[in-house]
């Protein structure tokens, strides 16, 4: 089974129409714990072969609100024990950067082609400040990564462009039509489910 995992209802709110034996779907909620409790109870419920993670997310300079982007890599930006000799984000027990499954890459890439690619940084707060890096943010992808390597399952994420960090405060996500960014997602979910 494929399990779908999104955060927030505004996300999911065309893909739960649709109806498929080879696929579940889970809300999340926001925030690390939430996403990586509710994915393990799902994993410990059903036979999951392998995870999609769709949601939108604020992005550094070089992307655009609206811009579809597929996720080769996870890791958290609000985790440091640097200090200790692990790498910035890196959680002991644990790869520095959770690794987007090399197939899922490719069956995404067979439906875009063309699509933008980035490093997926997550944190339990709402960034504002100014990257010195190009970079994919949101509250609970990482963790979907670490719950999915804990239990050997290929995971892979797609997200759309919220807001752009560091344009201001939370005005910056006002712009974005989230109608328009959940009919992204279901594209998405339906191209997706042809592979399966």
């Amino acid at each position: 089974m494929i399990l779908l995992c999104i955060a927030m209802e505004s996300e999911m709110k065309y893909i739960v129409k649709h109806k498929s034996f080879k696929s579940k779907l889970i809300l999340t909620g926001i925030g690390k714990v939430n996403a990586g409790a509710h994915l393990a109870e799902s994993i410990a419920r059903n036979h999951v072969e392998k995870i999609i993670n769709l949601g939108f997310a604020g992005a550094s300079t070089g992307y655009q609100v609206g811009d579809l982007v597929l996720i080769e890599n996870a890791r958290y930006h609000d985790f440091d024990l640097s200090m200790f000799g692990y790498e910035k984000g890196q959680v002991p027990g644990c790869p520095a950067v959770f690794q987007t499954d090399h197939q899922l890459i490719e069956d995404v890439l067979k439906h875009y082609p063309n699509i933008q690619r980035g490093n997926l940084f997550t944190g339990d707060y709402f960034m504002t400040h100014n990257l010195d890096h190009r970079a994919v943010v949101d509250m609970e992808g990482a963790a979907l990564y670490q719950v999915a390597e804990a239990f050997n399952i290929p995971i892979v994420s797609v997200k759309v462009i919220s807001d752009i960090i560091g344009q201001g405060d939370t005005q910056a996500y006002d712009i974005f039509d989230a109608d328009q960014g959940a009919k992204k997602l279901e594209e998405v979910y339906l191209k997706l489910m042809m592979e399966a």
